[in-house]
This record gives structure tokens, C-alpha cells and sequence, in this order.
């Protein structure tokens, strides 16, 4: 059935697994099909670091690009080139 609702921009929205987002379910899976202890601390972290993300309203692009502002600094560095 088509819903009346929905609107072309949504669909850059993230998408949600209940409040969960979406992309953690691959962890979870790997937890499920490889039940080890070391799985379910990734599946937790994921699940967290997303969680912080989604509180924050950060997306995880831009999240990676402070992560390297932060490592790199904000100053360009600049090669002269001889000709």
C-alpha cells in the first residue's frame, strides 16, 4: 500500500531500527552468527558510539571528518612548487 505520508527528502533521513539506528545491525548479526565475548563488546561499543552520535545529532561523516580535524589540526600546509 502506498503511504500518502512520505516525501521524497526522506529518504536521506538515517534510517531507524525502532530507536536504534540501522547500521548497527551488522554487529548485532556477527553476534548472532559468531557468539564469542569479544562480538558482543564490539556489538555493545557500536551500538554506544551510535548512540552518542545520534544524541548528538552528528552523522558519521561528519563525525570522521572532526576526528581528523582534531588529529591533523586545522591548518593547511601549503608546497611551493618550482617551475
Amino acid at each position: 500500500m502506498h503511504n500518502t505520508d512520505a516525501h521524497w527528502r526522506d529518504s536521506a533521513l538515517t534510517p531507524k531500527f525502532f530507536i536504534i539506528d540501522a547500521r548497527v545491525c551488522l554487529p548485532i548479526l556477527l553476534v548472532l552468527l559468531h557468539i564469542r565475548t569479544w562480538t558482543v563488546c564490539v556489538a555493545i561499543a557500536v551500538l554506544i558510539f551510535f548512540i552518542l552520535l545520534g544524541r548528538w545529532r552528528i552523522s558519521v561523516i561528519a563525525f570522521f571528518r572532526l576526528l581528523r580535524t582534531f588529529v591533523t589540526g586545522n591548518r593547511k600546509i601549503r608546497l611551493k612548487r618550482r617551475l
